[in-house]
């Protein structure tokens, strides 16, 4: 009897779990949770586009109160005839893809060094991010009076080496404002390069490099077939981040040259500042930025589908 009574109630708790509903592992509660915060990042960063996307059909112009129309696409029709815009676009292409070139390969050998074990590797690191973190307007500042064609210290070095005969004009010729500006961007964003390699860096086995050590391969081995493969991730990313931020980079032109001399430094962005707050036409500078829009989130789409499609 007792063994019995001892049976029924070791088996009454295994049907009452066996008998217990489960839970569904999906259903609604999460999007409940995420709701809040998807509404919030919709509204701050949906408004401003649909916004924006309106105006560029329209015919808005400040100094034109209460004339606002909605214009189709005349907006579209007008910027891609303009022969600025073809020249702003050149030089938006020029901008990114130098960017994205000097900052992949200099970023990649500064994440190399600050990877190896070497003595203040600490301090070193911290001096490298530096020129990323100071502001764009302290740049700007400390660059311009470097590159100051009378008292600037650079020239007066480079006239004291009897590097050069006369003072040059570095901002304000056409043949080198483009050249020192694409310099100063890649001093200023290589570091953020160098720290999303260098944590790609860190992900890599230290069993893959002695693996391919004990299989006899050198440097250069070691590097096409072990960390190239091992951070591809990392330099999508550094090499998406670099092209969105280099295109978008309106303070590092406007604030040194204001797309001069002569629209030698001219890009889209500041185009449409000078379509918005020169000639006072929203619905073109609408028409650009939407441009440039579509342009980043199809670089963006096609990341993500080669990236991170693979991936899955």
């Amino acid at each position: 009897m007792a063994t019995t009574h001892l049976k029924e109630s070791a088996a009454a708790p295994a049907s009452r779990v066996a008998s217990a509903p489960r839970r569904p592992r999906g259903g609604r509660r999460p999007w409940a949770y995420l709701a809040p915060a998807v509404l919030l990042l919709g509204g701050v960063l949906g408004y401003p586009v649909l916004d924006g996307l309106w105006t560029s059909f329209n015919h808005s112009i400040l100094t034109q109160p209460g004339a606002d129309r909605f214009t189709g696409l005349s907006n579209y029709a007008a910027v891609l005839t303009d022969p600025v815009l073809l020249t702003a676009a050149w030089h938006t292409v020029l901008w990114g893809v130098a960017n994205l070139v000097l900052q992949l390969v200099l970023g990649f050998a500064l994440a190399m060094l600050m990877h190896q074990k070497l003595a203040g590797r600490a301090f070193f690191r911290s001096v490298v991010i530096i020129p990323w973190i100071v502001p764009s307007v302290v740049v700007a500042l400390v660059w311009r009076f470097l590159l100051d064609p009378t008292s600037g210290p650079l020239n007066q070095l480079l006239l004291n080496l009897g590097l050069i005969d006369q003072s040059p004009q570095w901002l304000a010729d056409e043949s080198t404002a483009m050249p020192v500006l694409i310099l100063l961007s890649t001093w200023k964003w290589t570091p953020l390069v160098a720290v999303i390699l260098l944590a790609g860096l860190q992900t890599i086995p230290k069993e893959l490099h002695e693996a391919a050590m004990l299989d006899g391969a050198g440097a250069p081995q070691r590097l096409r077939y072990v960390i190239i493969p091992g951070i591809r991730t990392s330099i999508a990313l550094a090499g998406l981040l670099t092209v969105g931020y280099s295109v978008n980079n309106f303070n590092g032109i406007w604030m040194f040259t204001r797309g001069g001399p002569a629209g030698a430094t001219e890009t889209l962005t500041t185009l449409a500042y000078q379509y918005a707050f020169t000639q006072f036409d929203f619905g073109r500078a609408a028409a650009v930025a939407m441009i440039l829009f579509a342009f980043l989130f199809l670089l963006s789409t096609v990341y993500f589908y080669l990236v991170e499609g693979r991936k899955r």
